[in-house]
């Protein structure tokens, strides 16, 4: 088994058992365990969890970059939707990185010190998305300054909390639909007229009948 393939296996494994026992919760011999390996193998090529968790968030990091700065080329309400699925399911898996966020900012402060950048990154590429969207005459007009960026803070609040939403309540359903809807029902009140027909048409079908 070659170097990267056995990386590779240990990054999958502790994905799994960080969405499912929290970061604070698993030990490198249940990384091992679960990557079908020796300890000391895992160790020769991660020296510890810290070092495993850094390089995962490294991967989220680059994932969330590239999906945010890909939201300014959009164009149609249904590229923005199936961007929604991307983050939807980029949302299960790495849930730990929604659920476990104050471990995550009180345990490894270093490793987590780029979430506020991505935050931001989120808000703006969206905010700007909203703007153009009122040059493509799909969306209104804002009623005062700023009030985009609010309903793309909005936005966020609702992707970041959704995992945590859905232990909470113990939803064991898995309905994209549901993220989705709740995040088009921030963007409805400023529909126009050719983007209220263009939600109708292409996107409303699928939501509420899936």
């Amino acid at each position: 088994m070659s170097g990267s393939t056995t990386r590779a296996k240990i990054i999958e494994a502790s994905i799994q058992l960080f969405n499912t026992q929290g970061i604070q919760n698993v030990r490198l011999q249940q990384i091992a365990d679960e990557a079908g390996m020796s300890v000391g193998n895992l160790a020769y090529h991660f020296h510890d969890k810290k070092e495993i968790l850094k390089k995962i968030i490294a991967i989220v990091d680059e994932e969330l970059t590239n999906t945010f700065k890909a939201w300014k080329k959009l164009s149609q309400f249904i590229d923005f939707d199936n961007q929604l699925s991307r983050l939807y399911h980029f949302l299960n898996i790495y849930s730990f990185y929604f659920l476990d966020v104050v471990d995550l900012k009180r345990l490894y402060p270093d490793i987590d010190e780029g979430r506020q950048e991505l935050i931001d990154q989120f808000i703006i590429n969206l905010t700007q998305w909203l703007e153009m969207s009122v040059e493509r005459e799909l969306l209104i007009a804002p009623k005062r300054e700023g009030q985009y960026k609010d309903v793309s803070k909005m936005i966020w609040f609702i992707t970041a909390f959704w995992m945590s939403k859905k232990r909470i309540l113990d939803e064991e359903e898995d309905f994209e639909s549901g993220f989705k809807e709740m995040i088009w029902q921030q963007l409805e009140p400023f529909f126009s007229i050719k983007g209220k027909n263009e939600f109708e048409i292409m996107i409303s079908p699928g939501l509420y009948n899936s």
